[in-house]
């Protein structure tokens, strides 16, 4: 399972109706289909966020069906690993155009929904390279941290419109595509417990967890909470050094 299936289940099982976007049909069918065999509600919307009008029509479709949105959840991401010698212009295009652009298109088109609710957030999915990294993860770093950044000015623009904006920042989750790393290390079992050495809980989260932090921001619990980057990597971020 991965960090949005994660999200759209936990928000699902909250009472909300889940629409999922994503560029893999087959993908976030499944996850529709999960929510719906749970007895959930959810609907997909096959859309590929690098493609700037896709993207701002969004909106009308969506208005079309209902008449605001409660939350907005920006959780689509791509990784690139590589120095700043091996990243190509268009490898650093690519990232930004789904890591960053992606979240300002989607919230930009579906503000007048947020709107029209009174009480509503968005949550942004960065991570922890957001405030901390290593070396070869320039344009992944960059893209986290101007997700984060950008998260701060639209919580002092949209707060006054009803709309909450945060950030959630996950370390190691629980992942396939963690899981793939492993695999491809020559030593899946020393790597994993090197990961947990690191981590001063010593423990990886799971997806779900992170989708109940999200749960927990776009609730009446976080009504007063706007405009944060919230870690949720075992206090991974608080070590001076790794």
């Amino acid at each position: 399972m991965g960090i949005g299936a994660g999200i759209a289940a936990v928000l699902a099982e909250a009472g909300g109706h889940v629409i999922g976007v994503d560029v893999d049909a087959a993908a976030g069918r499944a996850v529709v289909n999960s929510i719906e065999s749970a007895g959930g509600s959810a609907e997909f919307i096959e859309l590929d966020l690098r493609e700037v009008e896709a993207v701002e029509a969004l909106g009308d479709r969506l208005a079309s069906t209902t008449p605001h949105l409660d939350a907005v959840v920006n959780n689509a991401g791509v990784a690139y690993f590589g120095g700043i010698s091996e990243t190509q212009p268009e490898d650093w295009n690519q990232l930004m155009a789904v890591d960053l652009r992606a979240p300002y298109l989607v919230t930009r088109t579906c503000l007048k929904l947020l709107e029209a609710a009174e009480d509503a957030s968005v949550v942004n999915i960065a991570s922890v390279h957001s405030v901390m990294t290593v070396a070869t993860m320039t344009a992944y770093a960059a893209a986290k941290g101007g997700v984060a950044a950008m998260t701060r000015s639209l919580a002092q623009e949209l707060g006054p419109r009803g709309v909450r904006v945060n950030t959630v920042s996950p370390g190691f989750v629980d992942t396939p595509l963690f899981r793939a790393w492993l695999d491809s290390e020559p030593d899946p079992e020393a790597s994993l417990a090197r990961v947990l050495s690191i981590i001063p809980t010593g423990r990886i989260a799971t997806p779900r967890e992170i989708g109940q932090v999200v749960a927990f921001l776009v609730s009446d619990l976080a009504r007063s909470i706007s405009g944060v980057n919230l870690m949720v990597d075992g206090a991974l971020t608080t070590r001076l050094m790794h």
